[in-house]
């Protein structure tokens, strides 16, 4: 095969791959990609809400995001950012499914000819880089990150970091490092953390090993360092955004306990980097543990018989040494998160520079002309990690399903029964887990049986007989997958989501909440109509205080489960309409606007979160009437508002008519905020359920007010007596900052085009 048009060469296989891998879910869903899991329940939803948002010329406060989001802030995490997304925003909503279907093969032919540039620079067999670039863009991780969607984005543009710093140390293109910088962290600013930690280690090794010196590591930093200051019209709102949340501080507080109970992952992570991945929904092994933690990094036709023989390898190289390390850092517990500054110890995200790095030293084994007995030992481990990791889970499966399952509830701690069961310990094997096995068998034989004869027969060397082997393995893995993980979607779930052809109503202006039914996570986005359930990785400081307050799910959590059932809740958060499960609405009998008055306060002294439904409904209930503020805030509103004496015994059905009768009028919520116009005889305070994030400006007929935050994180404004027209503008903090910083890192990366800085010679190391 000769190297002349290979890229290209590679692009078109994989495009050509892609398309018919996915084609039966194409068919099933007349030209629509739907998935399951996170897929449809975020992916197509914030889709829709991401090109609503920037369609309306000022995206900066989405209120279908539960109770109103950050947009900028939050969203970056998804997709609104990602070139990826470009082509999505500019089709009309009701393709977005279909190209949804067209941009995950355009992600996967991107990952395949990124992989191929940087594999070239270290592997001179054309058809060792075929297949290995092949390899990276359809492995194992690949496949179950469909289900995240966003996830292959970074799939397809990580490559590049890797070549422009090979191409930074090796004296070129030193401004594409930077550009590819800013791509990455475009993409997605939580993964460009990650590969920022990677960059770091791949840098450690490529200099201590390698040929380059101390001078070439801080060019090429300089050059990545410049790249994050023009990206900093995302990192910065994104920074803003995460640091308002307890997703840092709240994970930070159990990273110990996170790290100790990760320690049963062993077996998922070992069995992810030797045996193909079966599904992201289910498990062979019988148990759901870690079943969205992204544990497969398995290559499909290699496995992990020429990583293993790396690992025995002596050679002093650096990616024989990277892998070495890589290798044993993801099953030392709490190595994992080195990659999320330990907020995260489960999760193994950063498994597709592991991907990588597993692709380049396999490559390399093979155009080295390893010893067969070298692959043999190789397999002989990898069999006994194999029947390690799949055993023992079944083999405690049995046991605590059928012959200690009564016996283990009377002795194990309640907490420890529980969660036995919750991951499926005790639950009996039923027909998923049967088909899940014959799925990893197929699997298993897909890539082995070929694996096999290659090595035996030395295939491995001939591009005739390899490269359509590896086309035909990759190409079957990714399909069965597709259709084997499709096919376990629940019907009622189907019909919920793939029902979107067209929104309630179209723009970004709304006047009330609909209360949606629990199983309809994120069916706001989808409807476009402002409503109180969600599924979203962030949840503000002023967004979880409230929650915790009336019995929202726990702060840390994604989703909106709720401990209450008071229907008093439509006047605390403006619900006019209720939809039921089945779809059905019906008016809110206690529809209140928003921007009602407040005549009563309660001093906050220890409304702790709870789970009991009686008191959450008792504090939902006397909201109605009072708002609960601390100390600081009830000063503020001597003379406005007077304190509550009796909370126990709040007559909340008058509450919420006087509430009512109090109510502003022409009400417009926007993604710039919100207008409304009051009236009233004397000073008053006005509430508003909208969280009180950083970035909230609050104008009485034009004159700058100041936001009180109330009821946990909501907003309170002091109105003077008479008619008010007052606003409400959100501006998304960091956002003018990272603007400017962006601007002048890329006016300084134009000058470093123009007139280079670094110097062309390469300082390189002599060997001894």
């Amino acid at each position: 095969m000769k190297e002349r048009y290979l890229t290209p060469k590679i692009g078109i296989t994989a495009l050509v791959m892609a398309l018919i891998a996915i084609l039966p879910v194409l068919i099933a869903n007349e030209g629509n990609l739907y998935l399951v899991g996170d897929y449809m329940t975020q992916q197509i939803p914030f889709i829709r809400e991401c090109r609503r948002m920037l369609l309306s010329g000022a995206p900066f406060w989405s209120h279908n995001t539960f109770l109103g989001a950050n947009f900028l802030g939050t969203y970056s995490f998804y997709n609104w950012a990602s070139p990826f997304f470009l082509p999505l925003f500019l089709l009309p909503e009701k393709f977005i499914a279909l190209g949804a279907g067209v941009m995950l093969i355009i992600k996967l032919t991107v990952a395949a000819m990124t992989a191929s540039l940087y594999l070239k620079k270290h592997i001179r067999t054309p058809h060792l880089v075929f297949t290995g670039a092949l390899i990276y863009a359809f492995s194992s991780f690949t496949l179950d990150s469909t289900f995240f969607y966003h996830f292959i984005d970074v799939i397809a543009v990580f490559p590049l970091l890797l070549y422009c710093t090979d191409e930074v140390l090796e004296g070129r293109k030193k401004p594409l490092l930077s550009l590819a910088v800013m791509l990455n962290a475009c993409v997605n600013y939580y993964f460009f953390f990650i590969s920022s930690v990677f960059f770091l280690i791949y840098m450690f090794f490529r200099i201590r090993y390698g040929k380059y010196d101390f001078k070439s590591a801080l060019r090429c930093i300089a050059f990545y360092a410049l790249g994050g200051f023009s990206a900093m019209f995302i990192l910065l709102p994104s920074a803003f955004s995460l640091l308002e949340t307890y997703k840092v501080s709240g994970s930070f507080a159990d990273t110990f306990v996170r790290g100790l109970s990760s320690i049963p992952q062993l077996f998922k992570t070992l069995k992810g980097i030797i045996l193909p991945s079966e599904g992201i929904m289910g498990s062979a092994m019988g148990f759901r543990y870690s079943v969205f933690n992204s544990n497969n990094a398995f290559l499909p036709f290699f496995g992990a018989v020429f990583t293993f023989t790396a690992l025995r390898k002596k050679s002093g190289e650096w990616y024989y040494r990277l892998i070495k390390f890589l290798f044993v850092l993801t099953l030392v517990p709490f190595g994992n998160g080195i990659f999320s500054l330990f907020t995260n110890v489960s999760y193994t995200r950063w498994w597709y520079a592991f991907v990588l790095i597993q692709v380049l030293v396999s490559v390399k084994i093979i155009e080295e002309h390893e010893a067969i007995a070298e692959y043999r030992k190789s397999v002989k481990t990898i069999t006994k990690i194999a029947l390690a990791v799949i055993g023992c889970p079944i083999l405690a499966k049995v046991l605590a399903a059928y012959v200690l399952k009564d016996f283990a509830s009377r002795i194990l701690p309640a907490h420890i029964f529980d969660y036995l069961t919750d991951i499926g310990i005790t639950e009996k094997f039923n027909f998923e887990d049967f088909r899940y096995s014959l799925t990893l068998v197929f699997l298993c034989a897909l890539s082995f049986v070929p694996l096999f004869m290659s090595i035996k027969n030395g295939w491995l060397y001939k591009a005739k007989k390899v490269v359509p082997a590896v086309i035909l393995i990759c190409t079957l893995n990714f399909g069965v997958y597709f259709i084997n993980e499709t096919d376990i979607a629940d019907s009622s779930y189907e019909e919920s989501y793939n029902g979107m052809d067209a929104a309630v109503k179209d723009g970004t202006i709304y006047s009330s909440r609909t209360d949606y039914s629990y199983s309809l996570v994120n069916y706001p986005v989808v409807a476009n109509t402002p409503g109180t359930t969600v599924f979203h990785s962030f949840k503000s400081k002023a967004t979880a205080e409230f929650c915790k307050l009336i019995g929202y799910e726990d702060t840390l959590h994604a989703s909106s489960k709720k401990y209450f059932d008071s229907p008093a809740v439509q006047t605390l958060l403006s619900i006019e309409t209720l939809v039921s499960k089945e779809g059905v609405s019906t008016p809110a009998e206690y529809y209140t606007p928003f921007g009602w008055i407040y005549d009563y306060f309660v001093i906050d002294e220890g409304f702790d979160y709870t789970t009991n439904k009686a008191e959450n409904n008792r504090r939902i209930k006397l909201m109605t009437k009072a708002c609960i503020v601390d100390k600081e805030t009830a000063d503020k509103l001597k003379g406005i508002a007077t304190s509550l004496e009796n909370t126990d015994s709040v007559d909340w059905k008058t509450a919420c008519k006087n509430s009512k009768a109090t109510a502003a009028k022409d009400i417009s919520l926007t993604s710039k905020g919100l207008t409304c116009v009051t009236s009233g005889e004397k000073k008053r305070l006005i509430y508003f359920s909208i969280p009180n994030d950083n970035g909230w400006r609050a104008y009485i007929n034009g004159e700058e007010a100041e936001i009180l935050t109330i009821n946990g994180g909501m907003m309170g404004i002091i109105v003077p007596e008479g008619k008010a027209q007052i606003s409400l503008e959100f501006h998304t903090p960091g956002l003018k900052a990272g603007i400017i910083i962006s601007c002048l890192s890329l006016i300084f990366l134009s000058f470093c085009v123009i007139f280079p800085i670094c110097g062309k010679k390469v300082v390189t190391k002599q060997k001894k």
